[in-house]
């Protein structure tokens, strides 16, 4: 089971990563703005969070274990 949940999510923030270059990060686009910050900086910090996040579960799904650990 840990592996597809480690499979799912590193196809997931392959998904956030690919559409965030394809579609969000546009250049010149600063509309629209929320609070005045431009589209860019909010959605680029909000795509930042998600892959934290993602990494952060991903450090509790990983499904290899260290041959090391006693």
């Amino acid at each position: 089971m840990k592996s597809k949940r480690w499979k799912i999510l590193v196809l997931a923030v392959i998904l956030m990563t690919v559409g965030a270059f394809l579609f969000l990060f546009k250049e010149n686009k600063l509309e629209p703005t929320l609070a005045g910050i431009p589209f860019i900086f909010w959605t680029g910090l909000l795509i930042t969070v998600a892959v934290v996040f993602a990494t952060f579960l991903g450090s509790k799904f990983f499904p290899f274990e260290d041959p090391k650990k006693q």
